[in-house]
């Protein structure tokens, strides 16, 4: 009888143990780095629907992407808009997907990772950082393109919303250039900018 009640004890000492490290392992926390993309001579880009802007991410620290904040409707276009009577906002909610490419090694578009998977809506009161979950995107292990993607009716040539871009020598970005409705040529423009998203993305270690 004696056996058995120490043969008990010490497997509850051994579960309590046990559930003991898995409590703390739980409540570690991991570190979360940080990479930013900003630059000089801040800039706003305008997009219609269907229209995309993304940017070339490389060089980034090991671990996984969990976040990624983007810039709307900030100072600069709203500073425009009650000193230049040409320039006009007319914010409206707008939606807005996720893109992610991979990247060939020449530095051209690859395949398409994420197509609007994850998604978001910049309402037209909102100024300034928007945090999006994007942690259930697969990334790719090396260098990609991400951006974001017009869901919704938009028209850039009405000022419905702005993202803030910035021009810098360390990345570059692809904006596309859809025909108008009335146009003969239905084709789609794919160009190279020397301009980046302006970002902030948290990634978990």
């Amino acid at each position: 009888m004696l056996f058995c009640t120490t043969s008990l004890f010490a497997q509850n000492t051994i579960e309590e143990t046990t559930l003991d490290e898995l409590e703390i392992a739980s409540k570690r926390k991991r570190k979360i780095k940080k990479y930013k993309i900003d630059g000089i001579n801040p800039e706003f880009q305008v997009l219609s629907k269907d229209n995309f802007f993304i940017t070339k991410y490389d060089n980034l620290p090991k671990g996984k992407i969990i976040s990624a904040t983007f810039y709307f409707n900030t100072w600069a276009p709203n500073l425009l808009n009650s000193i230049n009577d040409d320039f006009k906002t007319n914010y409206k909610d707008v939606d807005l997907g996720i893109l992610v490419y991979e990247m060939k090694k020449d530095g051209t578009l690859g395949k398409m990772i994420s197509d609007s998977e994850v998604n978001f809506t910049v309402k037209k009161e909102h100024r300034g950082e928007l945090k999006i979950d994007v942690s259930e995107i697969h990334f790719p292990t090396g260098d990609f393109f991400m951006g974001i993607k017009v869901l919704s009716e938009c028209n850039a040539d009405e000022g419905n919303f702005f993202i803030r871009i910035c021009e810098t020598d360390k990345t570059f970005s692809y904006e596309t250039f859809l025909s108008k409705a009335n146009a003969k040529d239905k084709s789609i423009t794919l160009a190279q900018q020397p301009f980046a998203l302006k970002t902030t993305l948290e990634i978990e270690q």
